[in-house]
């Protein structure tokens, strides 16, 4: 253990030079195994989330005072306040009917971690990244806030990182009250290794313990998302609504009548490969277009209406 946490110091110096000697005390005593570890198993504020961090064991922990932060842990000085909070949101409805990884590509890009910082806040740098190989940004930014009259500044190192229909969200930064930006920059520089470490130090537990096939997950939420229902009914709206538009117009809008076998296969025809092409390039993944072949099916069917009837009007002549 001694071996390996000389390593890990060693690795601190050498990879983060610009902070050189001047780690903080509580860093030293993290890589020297004081450390405690906080599991959000049954918490009420976890959204049935089970994560694990790990922080001094110096610290002082305490509930959060707001609706989505699970946990606080702090420690003060006499020049600054430091702090780490865990946060876990629901994501919109309409971002759960999206992979992961469409929504990574989307989230946690530069352009839109600067979008996702209070108003008040400067962007200072962040990236991608993965968090137990969840898809996941870490950014740093600087902020004001006023509250009861007193300005503070806080210096921010966020993790976050997507996992079962929630975003995962540890901040971990120091504060001080307004005109000691210099002191807090040097202050969160100091820290900002052990912030990085106890990002690193995030484990999702249900994502290696709880086998697939007993997530207490429907089959139709595991092809299609817990939405499932909405994603079928949009799939349905699409599939149907632009596949039998034009039969129906050319059967009862245009030509007001039912038209021959040969005209009504090759209308169908054209119409399959045209929707085929429409959905492959909306992002279809079908390899077999069994709907289109149902819907090709319902546009035979439309096209030649009332053509027996028809049929039987002459023989009855």
């Amino acid at each position: 253990m001694k071996k390996t946490c000389s390593i890990l110091a060693f690795l601190v110096v050498i990879v983060l030079p610009q902070f050189g000697f001047t780690q903080s005390s509580e860093l030293q005593e993290f890589l020297g195994s004081q450390k405690t570890i906080y599991f959000t198993k049954d918490h009420p504020k976890a959204k049935g989330i089970n994560i694990s961090i790990e922080y001094p064991s110096d610290w002082k922990r305490s509930e959060g005072e707001r609706p989505n932060i699970v946990q606080t842990f702090t420690s003060g000085s006499s020049n600054s306040f430091t702090q780490c909070i865990i946060l876990i949101k629901d994501l919109p409805s309409f971002m759960k009917l999206l992979s992961f990884e469409e929504l990574s590509k989307e989230m946690f890009t530069q352009d839109a971690l600067k979008q996702m910082i209070p108003e008040s806040a400067i962007f200072i740098k962040g990236d991608s990244t993965k968090y137990d190989g969840q898809p996941g940004a870490w950014m740093i930014y600087v902020m004001e806030s006023e509250r009861a009259g007193l300005k503070a500044e806080m210096y921010i190192l966020q993790h976050m990182f997507l996992y079962s229909g929630k975003i995962i969200l540890i901040q971990c930064g120091v504060s001080g009250l307004h005109g000691s930006a210099a002191k807090l920059e040097d202050e969160f520089n100091r820290n900002l290794p052990l912030f990085q470490f106890i990002g690193n130090s995030i484990i999702i537990h249900d994502k290696w313990t709880k086998p697939k096939n007993e997530s207490g997950e429907s089959i139709m939420e595991n092809v299609f998302g817990e939405y499932w229902w909405i994603t079928l009914i949009i799939s349905a709206i699409l599939t149907w609504g632009i596949g039998l538009t034009p039969p129906l117009l050319i059967r009862f809008a245009f030509l007001r009548r039912p038209i021959s076998k040969g005209w009504a296969v090759s209308i169908v025809v054209l119409l399959w490969i045209i929707n085929l092409m429409i959905f492959t390039a909306l992002g279809s993944e079908s390899k077999t277009h069994i709907a289109l072949f149902l819907v090709a099916w319902a546009s035979y069917a439309i096209l030649r209406k009332g053509s027996n009837k028809k049929q039987t009007e002459k023989v009855s002549l």
